[in-house]
């Protein structure tokens, strides 16, 4: 039976070299606002489905579904990554109608995979033995089955597509046709480059945080989530294939990881289907061969991927993500910071919150995680920044108490603890963080441009020292150390 995950073929597992991006002037791009690049991105990867989609009545092309399939989780996967982007004019509805479509092919890919393994396991079944024509059987027998619920699939997919997919695709290029840009000062616009390198490297870590996940355990599910966080990474980096160094080397090793935990998921489903099939000594054979490639993967995997890849993967996209910040110019998070005396007694009656975050490997992008209390209330975040000084690159989002304490180990050595202040005064709202494991006070305020001039309050400035703005002794990265 299918299992609705959308399994796809897998080819083997070699470095081969990814295709380049669509005809499309990305490098333009990459100084081009962010919401304007993620629709001209998300508008050629609508292209390409239109395209695949095209296909889908010719019987004689094999790959047509599978590349329909992967056209639409390429897009599905980049809206999702550019969803604050793209948000102001592409509708949840049209998101789910997107979910919906990739859904209903599940089934019918499925079971095309399936069919195809089966057919391989009887054209490996060799001789004349008793168990050899009993394992030919089972095989036919299998196999006579999947064809004829594939058949039922295909057609519930073809209702689908019929009724949904042409006013879906109509509506989605009207939604990505516009977008609203409100811009304070062009030299702070965030661009696609300076997004683009947080969202790789935010995308490399969820790979990570899955692959931890995992542990040891030889899973199913575990495992799957690793292949969609991996994929998910890759299709990040798809559009910056031959732009930057790195991505090109990056989506090759992504590939390679993803066929091989791809072959596990496989050999799992099909291992089902055949302990659901009539037990014959052939039948027997078959699951043993299908459970052996199941462990060859896992093993592969494990042991040599894992190993051997990962490292050299998370080196190529941080080189990316560098390269990007690099030629980014200007960040989004312009902020000024002042060493104080101590904490002033204004701050003792203000809102106060505890501040636990650590910092994940990294040099020109650092990635932190956050844990915030307010009361009773918990909080955590996760944070991509860059840069240094007045204006800086930044990027966060909430997360998960799960993900929190999955990566909190790897932060060890690189932490800080401390209460927050906030107090506003006039249009500005200032921060004092006061240092629970340290002698240190330090104040900081969030301001629209780099122009914009700073007056500090009465209540501050008998406190004040200096200010540490372009000090990177005060940066919270390098106190973590």
């Amino acid at each position: 039976m299918p299992t609705g995950r959308g399994s796809q073929p897998k080819k083997p597992a070699t470095a081969s070299t990814p295709p380049d991006p669509p005809a499309v002037d990305y490098r333009a791009l990459l100084a081009a606002p962010t919401p304007r690049a993620a629709r001209a991105v998300a508008l050629v990867m609508l292209d390409a489905l239109e395209a695949a989609y095209a296909r889908l009545g010719n019987r004689r092309d094999s790959e047509a579904l599978h590349d329909f399939r992967v056209a639409l989780r390429r897009l599905r996967s980049w809206l999702r990554a550019y969803k604050r982007e793209v948000r102001d004019s592409v509708k949840r509805s049209t998101l789910d109608a997107l979910r919906t479509l990739a859904a209903a092919s599940n089934d019918s890919r499925d079971l095309e995979v399936q069919i195809a393994m089966m057919a391989a396991l009887a054209a490996g079944t060799r001789g004349h033995s008793a168990q050899a024509r009993s394992a030919r059987r089972t095989a036919r027998q299998v196999r006579l089955r999947l064809a004829a619920e594939k058949r039922r699939a295909d057609g519930a997919f073809r209702d689908v597509r019929t009724r949904s997919y042409a006013p879906l695709v109509a509506r989605l290029r009207r939604q990505l046709a516009r977008y609203s840009l409100r811009v304070v000062n062009p030299a702070t616009t965030n661009v696609w480059a300076q997004t683009a390198s947080a969202r790789a490297i935010v995308a490399l870590e969820r790979f990570h945080g899955s692959l931890l996940a995992i542990g040891g355990e030889f899973g199913d599910e575990l495992a799957h989530e690793a292949r969609i966080a991996g994929k998910r990474l890759r299709y990040t980096l798809e559009p910056l294939v031959g732009l930057v160094e790195g991505a090109r080397e990056a989506v090759v090793r992504l590939k390679v990881g993803q066929d091989l935990l791809g072959d596990m998921h496989d050999a799992y489903v099909l291992a089902r289907i055949l302990r659901r099939a009539p037990a014959t000594e052939g039948g027997a054979a078959l699951l043993a061969r299908v459970e052996r490639k199941r462990r060859a993967a896992w093993s592969e995997f494990s042991n040599r991927w894992v190993t051997d890849a990962l490292p050299a993967l998370a080196a190529d996209v941080r080189r990316a993500a560098d390269t990007l910040a690099e030629s980014a110019g200007a960040g989004v998070e312009i902020e000024r910071k002042y060493l104080l005396k101590r904490l002033p007694p204004e701050a003792r009656g203000a809102a106060r919150q505890e501040l636990e975050q650590g910092y994940l490997p990294g040099a020109k992008l650092i990635e932190r995680i956050r844990r915030v209390t307010e009361g009773d209330t918990v909080n955590w975040f996760r944070t991509v920044k860059g840069g240094r000084g007045l204006v800086r690159t930044e990027l966060e989002e909430p997360t998960t108490a799960k993900v929190f304490r999955a990566f909190w180990p790897l932060t060890k050595g690189k932490r800080i603890h401390k209460y927050r202040y906030r107090i506003a005064d006039g249009p500005l709202v200032w921060e004092i963080d006061e240092f629970l494991d340290r002698r240190l006070v330090l104040a900081e305020v969030e301001l629209r441009s780099p122009e914009q001039q700073v007056t500090i309050p009465e209540w501050l400035a008998p406190h004040v020292v200096r200010e540490v703005t372009d000090d990177d002794h005060y940066s919270n990265f390098s106190l973590s150390r």
